[in-house]
């Protein structure tokens, strides 16, 4: 059964972090996209709470009720350093699984990349971090790379995204211009490529999930990294996990289980799961404190 989300301020060094958490077991920290909040995304990533998944979900430093970093230190290690610490603070057993969307997979392949003790596997979803571009809006100013987020949704799609627009970007773009036009800028020209290769190399399990009609976020540089999974391309914009939330808790899920097979292939453990077992079952018992 699905859990259902609650929500409450973390103090992380003096800054407050607001988060919402779901469910119970294995924890996978979800990092949202630009311009919105971890509600955008609640009906997808809660129901992996079914398969044993303890949901974190923090909104980004700068976004949805969280403190931002000072305008002159708005780069993607300011914003890995504060979620590295929220882990910390929250005390989980690590590593962790992380997942990211966008803005939020460039966060989290640099969390990996300074924080190697507290990542246990990635899936990036249509992530940053491969500019230069070399199609779409990534070449644009972040106004018009904003809009392309919508202008790229079919007519349903469109329906179903403009509550969450409503009720977080336009509030967003509204308290916090500055932020929002300098994360939109620093997102647009992250370049992450070096630093994936790096974590693969380092043998971290690392999924790239790509939509092939994705108008704002090219896969650059990353579309060349040579992963130990092949990369995912599934139907549809950028935003298809927010309209479509089923299918997007069934990938995670599936990359979970897979991630935690290659945990039990490096440790020597079997692959193979008694009768009337799903592969679900792997993640409940995987437990990295005492199976490492």
């Amino acid at each position: 059964m699905t859990a259902a989300p609650s929500w409450r301020d973390v103090d992380v060094d003096g800054a407050t972090v607001r988060l919402m958490e779901a469910g119970a077991g294995d924890p996978l920290l979800f990092l949202h996209g630009w311009g919105l909040t971890p509600r955008s995304y609640a009906e997808g990533i809660t129901r992996l709470t079914a398969a044993g998944v303890r949901v974190l979900a923090p909104a980004l430093p700068g976004f949805g009720g969280s403190d931002g970093p000072p305008l002159r230190g708005i780069d993607l290690p300011a914003y890995a350093q504060r979620i590295g610490r929220l882990v910390d603070v929250l005390q989980l057993d690590k590593p962790v699984f992380v997942a990211g969307h966008s803005f939020g997979g460039g966060i989290a392949l640099q969390l990996a990349a300074d924080r190697p003790d507290l990542v246990r596997s990635l899936t990036l979803v249509n992530s940053v971090g491969g500019a230069p571009g070399r199609r779409g809006f990534a070449d644009a100013s972040w106004l018009r790379w904003a809009l392309g987020t919508v202008g790229e949704l079919d007519a349903k799609g469109l329906l179903r995204s403009l509550p969450s627009m409503g009720r977080e970007f336009v509030p967003q773009l509204l308290r916090k211009p500055l932020t929002t036009a300098l994360t939109a800028r620093l997102a647009l020209g992250a370049s992450l490529g070096y630093v994936a290769t790096a974590l693969v190399d380092r043998g971290l399990p690392v999924l790239f999930v790509w939509a092939d009609s994705d108008r704002v976020v090219a896969p650059g540089a990353l579309g060349q990294v040579v992963t130990q999974l092949p990369a995912e391309v599934v139907d549809g914009h950028h935003g298809w996990l927010l309209t479509d939330p089923e299918a997007f808790s069934t990938l995670l899920r599936n990359a979970l289980v897979v991630h935690a097979m290659l945990e039990r292939q490096r440790r020597g453990q079997s692959l193979v799961l008694p009768r009337g077992h799903s592969l679900a079952d792997l993640l409940p018992a995987e437990r990295r404190l005492t199976a490492r």
